[in-house]
């Protein structure tokens, strides 16, 4: 007991001793710092606690900034997703044609309706730059390199125009940019028309021709025995038409049509006799929609000049001839040799030749739910109406056709008795879209 009693005798005087030393050497820190503190003078202490003062302010500034970063963020791309989720519950584009940008995934997604019409109106202004604010947040677009910039938090995405143009116009987004301007219609450099465009392709020739050949026959496959019913055609020359406005005018009127369709429960049947195969052929190639009784068909013009006036404003119902048959409206029909005698001043005489060339257009026509004719009605100067049953949205009411056909082989009150070509009657100058000029000669 007394050895230990030793022992911590001596590490008691050890501790005692490093306690000292220890409180020496806080002694000698203190005394330094006080040394250093008398030889500062009042200024530079102000001075040292601003710089304190002004560190802890950057470093606070940071961190905010830091985090009004992120929220900025996440404020944009709950906004997209807000904007996404009320396109989902809004009615598409009726033409198709709108301005987009780049989301943070990459996916293209369209702006909203009234910032899409804005933006288009500033392009076709010819504003190089723009400034618009969208669900609260302010953002610079710049049209030359084709991006947008949010003012506050500077991040910079894509934008682009997408036009929805038919890809057998072979027109690029960024082409079909121009065509927004004024200056494009019809104000080429050379006095031409840039939405009536020449055919050089010889395969497209070849084809469009082949198109003019191969419909003569009825849809049954026999052929006709008219005088353009044994005639071969040979193209001379052909040209497309590339006319946003009459597309986009085309458009609506489709649109139009599907929207009266599922108002009233109407489901059309499906045409009959469908028309020939070349034409349902060449339909399917330039996305035609068979499935929704839009066909392509022809129409006889007994001047070129007048087809490119087709091409520029659209058909024209109110200017048709009168004294048709199955009304006033503008006629198709899905065999050339019937197109054909109208295609010259003297087609019901005459087959097409060097000396009077045939123009023919080839359209694609919005059919919709006809009403087959059982006789002539000359009267007519829009559809006739059908009983459409009632449903459990709408009770029992009357609602108009939307175009007219005369089937081969009902009374026509002529001379021959009977009608031979198959007929396509449309009321409403949108209701087709001329896609080609053919003019050509016959053999």
């Amino acid at each position: 007991m007394a050895a230990m009693s030793e022992k911590s005798k001596d590490a008691e005087i050890e501790r005692l001793k490093s306690a000292a030393a220890t409180s020496e050497k806080n002694k000698d820190a203190e005394i330094k710092r006080l040394k250093i503190a008398a030889a500062m003078s009042d200024a530079e202490i102000k001075g040292l606690k601003a710089k304190l003062e002004s560190e802890k302010q950057n470093c606070w500034w940071k961190m905010s900034s830091q985090q009004n970063s992120r929220s900025a963020e996440i404020e944009q791309m709950m906004n997209e997703m807000c904007s996404m989720v009320r396109r989902l519950h809004l009615p598409p584009q009726v033409d198709g044609e709108t301005w987009q940008y780049q989301t943070n995934s990459g996916e293209w997604a369209e702006f909203q309706d009234k910032a899409n019409k804005e933006l288009m109106l500033k392009f076709q202004e010819g504003q190089q730059t723009c400034e618009m604010t969208i669900d609260g947040i302010a953002y610079d677009y710049d049209f030359q390199v084709m991006n947008q910039t949010n003012k506050r938090t500077k991040k910079a995405r894509s934008i682009r125009f997408f036009s929805n143009l038919p890809h057998h116009w072979g027109i690029t987004d960024a082409d079909s940019l121009k065509m927004l301007l004024p200056v494009n219609q019809g104000n080429g450099q050379d006095g031409s028309d840039d939405r009536i465009c020449f055919v050089t392709d010889p395969a497209v020739m070849s084809t469009l021709e082949d198109l003019l050949n191969g419909s003569k026959r009825r849809h049954d496959g026999t052929g006709c025995d008219c005088l353009h019913g044994r005639s071969t055609f040979r193209l001379v020359e052909a040209y497309q038409v590339k006319n946003r406005e009459l597309w986009r005018r085309y458009q609506r009127h489709v649109r139009s049509i599907l929207d009266k369709h599922k108002q009233h429960g109407i489901k059309p049947r499906v045409i009959d006799p469908p028309v020939g195969e070349a034409l349902t052929r060449f339909a399917t190639d330039i996305q035609v929609d068979l499935v929704g009784n839009e066909l392509l068909l022809f129409h006889g013009t007994r001047e070129f000049d007048l087809a490119k006036t087709i091409a520029k404003e659209g058909f024209d119902n109110r200017i048709a001839r009168s004294g048709g048959l199955y009304g006033s409206g503008t006629y198709f029909a899905a065999q050339t040799c019937k197109s054909a005698q109208y295609a010259t001043n003297k087609g019901m005489q005459e087959k097409a030749s060097t000396q009077l060339m045939g123009t023919m257009l080839v359209a694609r026509v919005a059919i919709g739910d006809p009403h087959y004719a059982s006789g002539p009605c000359k009267n007519l100067t829009r559809p006739p109406t059908k009983n459409v049953s009632a449903s459990a949205s709408n009770s029992a009411h009357e609602i108009r056709y939307d175009s007219i056909i005369a089937k081969p082989g009902i009374p026509n009150g002529q001379s021959n008795g009977v009608q031979v070509h198959m007929e396509f009657v449309t009321f409403a100058p949108e209701q087709a879209y001329p896609e080609y000029i053919l003019r050509f000669i016959e053999e």
